[in-house]
């Protein structure tokens, strides 16, 4: 465990791996002590890792069976994804700057390297996504999106274990990354939430509840 940060966020990372990876089925429930004793660490840090991980949503709480994996949903992408979008095309639109072109370009980039490592492409591109809306100096904004897309990591896992949604991703961010180019916020905005309508559709595809 990380000496610099507290032992409970370090359980958090360990145990949100395992759940963004699928390695606790959705439903499942998850035996704290069977838990404790893998990850070499009490109750209490396990414990308190949960009710975080219960907060930002990938976990259920109730007293009768504890804290259980929640499932993915339909209703839960067609109210989240919307919130998103618009949030996040509303910081676009409010940056005082141009996005960093080169670096939203090598990023992109990048995402093609790892299109065949969902947890690695994850990570590039919510490197794009917050470079894309860094010019927005209003914090409250950055929080509001930062909560909504704690609540949709688990569908963006599973969106990117196909690489060819990671391709068409590519091809999305680069017309966004030209609409930047000609400095015509507007249609990039409107491209942003494309992107994002497409993401959606391609996971209500995937998920049958």
């Amino acid at each position: 465990m990380s000496p610099k940060r507290p032992l409970r966020e370090d359980v958090r990372k360990q145990i949100l791996e395992r759940l963004l990876k699928g390695d606790f089925a959705p439903g499942t429930r998850i035996n704290e002590s069977a838990l404790s004793a893998e990850l070499g660490v009490s109750r209490t840090p396990l414990r308190e890792a949960l009710l975080d991980l219960t907060k930002e949503g990938f976990l259920r709480s109730d007293l009768a069976r504890g804290f259980t994996v929640r499932p993915l949903t339909a209703r839960e992408i067609q109210e989240m994804y919307p919130i998103l979008w618009t949030l996040e095309c509303l910081a676009l639109r409010m940056g005082e700057d141009i996005p960093d072109l080169h670096e939203l370009k090598h990023l992109n980039n990048q995402l093609l390297q790892v299109k065949d490592e969902p947890a690695s492409a994850l990570e590039v591109d919510s490197h794009w996504h917050d470079l894309l809306i860094a010019g927005c100096l209003n914090q409250r904004l950055h929080e509001m999106i930062g909560d909504a897309k704690k609540m949709i990591r688990r569908y963006e896992y599973t969106f990117m274990w196909d690489e060819d949604l990671i391709s068409r991703s590519y091809l999305q961010h680069q017309k966004i990354i030209s609409a930047l180019n000609q400095n015509d916020i507007e249609l990039a905005s409107q491209l942003l939430e494309t992107h994002w309508r497409t993401g959606m559709t391609s996971l209500l595809e995937q998920i049958t509840i």
